[in-house]
């Protein structure tokens, strides 16, 4: 997938001032005060280069590892290999990253993560969605919605001409969506492939997550 024209404006650093949320990503990664202000300064210096790749190029060594500390890469950055995205996010604040080709994953450097709620989404779902995970562990969050994309996906690799998207579109239904986990949820748990505790849990936070979408 291409690099939307609307997205193009996230190609470059869009955060050189850190916010709060960035240095505390930073600080977890125990990354130190100095290297923390020398991302930022990183942050400023390329913001009004349009390439990626070409910004990260102008930095040195000892720079573009501040890079990785900031993003907690395992490997050193190897730009040459890099998808525009993913250089692009390495030039974004922790925390501050974009999905820029819509293919429901966040590319950082080399590496792909899940983004849910998607980038593209309505903002009344995201804060439906932050409403009804409020206070709740990884562990007690459903994953129907969370891992759509990778379930869409087996057998592919990201980049892969087939590669589907189920939340591509601007217009994609959550709401149906609830709906038909709901009644798979009910399906599973009639036919004896779900135990009651596991469906009590499912259902009660998809009626939370229908209620705060209301």
């Amino acid at each position: 997938m291409t690099i939307s024209s609307d997205s193009s404006q996230y190609l470059t650093a869009s955060i050189a001032a850190l916010s709060d949320k960035s240095i505390a990503l930073m600080h977890r990664r125990k990354m130190s005060d100095d290297a923390v202000e020398t991302f930022q300064n990183i942050l400023q210096k390329v913001q009004q280069t349009h390439d990626p790749k070409a910004a990260l190029r102008s930095l040195s060594a000892e720079e573009l590892d501040v890079v990785r500390q900031a993003h907690s890469l395992a490997e050193p950055i190897k730009i040459s290999v890099l998808t525009d995205e993913g250089a692009a996010n390495l030039l974004n604040a922790p925390g501050y990253t974009h999905d820029l080709n819509n293919d429901g994953l966040t590319t950082i450097g080399e590496g792909n993560m899940l983004t849910f709620p998607p980038e593209n989404a309505p903002a009344s779902f995201k804060a439906a969605w932050e409403e009804a995970t409020d206070g709740l562990s990884m562990m007690d969050i459903p994953t129907h919605m969370i891992f759509a994309v990778g379930l869409s996906n087996i057998g592919r690799e990201p980049g892969d001409p087939n590669w589907v998207n189920p939340y591509a579109s601007a217009d994609y239904d959550y709401s149906a969506a609830v709906s038909d986990i709901m009644e798979s949820v009910e399906y599973q748990f009639n036919h004896n492939m779900m135990s009651l505790e596991q469906y009590q849990k499912n259902m009660s936070f998809y009626n939370k997550l229908t209620e705060a979408m209301v």
